[in-house]
């Protein structure tokens, strides 16, 4: 399969959103529900990946998980799907994981995820096909009756193939398409592969969660992520480049007794 790369930052062109984090706690809900996040994740562009400079953003997720426990009699087990990036350009992505308590305040999780998107804007296309693994580990620093406090850390790795079309300038870095003038334009063809990997660190702020009753809690996540991306120039592949960014996100849980 194929994973387009392209566009440009110079102006408002952005294609490709790559997650750098499935942003999934690494705590169970140890009874059988499910919880919906939303949010912005850090992550990149591969748009991006066609400039001069690597450069990570928040990518806005929705996420949606199910974690069965007792009715399949596999504690920990999870499977869910998201949706990410901005209109037009949203992969739905499908994961499936396991989660445990290790001992009381610390948690470990594993998550494998992989999706495929074509898209095309302002004369640029791209096609991807990424998938990769998490996994992560929460530890609780502080609670009282209602309120906790967590760090997580998380490593992921994610390959991807990318192929695509876009406009470049005269040294070879990506720019907008002149729609008005397709003439005047010069597009290049790039294609590129490999494994990035990602380490992303979380405050969580826990609200209501362990407690008896249909809800079981939400969380507070704010996120600060660093990784590896594909740089290219001319449509060709120079190497990687390191980016950072950050994210916010809010989860809401709800449990069967």
């Amino acid at each position: 399969m194929r994973i387009a790369i392209l566009v440009l930052i110079t102006g408002c062109t952005t294609l490709g959103p790559m997650p750098a984090t499935t942003g999934i706690s690494a705590v169970p809900m140890a009874r059988p529900g499910g919880e919906a996040q939303l949010g912005p994740v850090p992550g990149f562009f591969l748009s991006s990946s066609a400039h001069a400079e690597a450069k990570g953003t928040p990518i806005m997720q929705l996420s949606g998980l199910v974690e069965p426990d007792r009715w399949l009699h596999v504690p920990g087990l999870i499977v869910g799907a998201r949706v990410f990036g901005p209109s037009g350009d949203s992969p739905g992505e499908p994961y499936a994981g396991y989660r445990r308590t290790l001992w009381d305040g610390v948690s470990i999780g594993a998550v494998m995820y992989g999706t495929s998107k074509r898209s095309t804007q302002k004369l640029a296309s791209y096609h991807a096909t990424r998938f990769g693994g998490e996994a992560a580990l929460d530890a609780k620093l502080w609670e009282s009756d209602w309120f906790g406090l967590h760090v997580q850390g998380a490593v992921a790795a994610t390959r991807i193939f990318a192929s695509g079309s876009y406009c470049v300038d005269m040294m070879g870095i990506a720019k907008d398409c002149d729609e008005m003038n397709p003439a005047t334009n010069t597009m290049v063809d790039g294609k590129q592969t490999g494994i990035y990997p990602a380490g992303t660190g979380t405050v969580a702020l826990d609200f209501a969660k362990g407690r008896d009753g249909f809800f079981d809690g939400a969380r507070l996540a704010l996120m600060f992520a660093t990784g590896s991306m594909p740089m290219l120039a001319n449509g060709t592949k120079t190497g990687s480049d390191v980016y950072a960014a950050g994210g916010l996100t809010l989860t809401l849980g709800i449990a069967d007794n």
